[in-house]
């Protein structure tokens, strides 16, 4: 059985092909990994030392940031109310905490 035979249909082919059109957005140089800055494509030194990182600047890490808080970006998925379990997090009977002293749920 491979992945294919896994996936819903048609997505193995989907993803197959974006990888196929993707653009190289890295590079090892030696010692050095060089990246694209998501946002402006500048190249730069992905390290911790970038507080930043993936990005080169703060302003492109917020541009970004404010993408997903207007969900131009988003996470390709279900919902949670087309999981088949979101009607559990409802239940009235569910525990709602955890007390980590006694390890009893109530």
């Amino acid at each position: 059985m491979s992945l294919k035979d896994l996936l819903p249909p048609g997505t193995f082919d989907e993803i197959e092909s974006e990888v196929k059109h993707h653009k190289q957005t890295s590079r090892f140089d030696g010692d050095t990994l060089k990246v694209k800055c998501p946002i402006c494509g500048k190249e730069i030194i992905y390290s911790k030392d970038n507080p930043f990182r993936p990005f080169c600047s703060e302003r492109c890490k917020l541009i970004d940031l404010g993408a997903w808080a207007n969900e131009e970006r988003t996470v390709a998925g279900r919902t949670v109310n087309e999981d088949e379990d979101a009607d559990l997090l409802n239940d009235p009977n569910l525990p709602k905490r955890f007390d980590k002293e006694d390890k009893q749920l109530f």
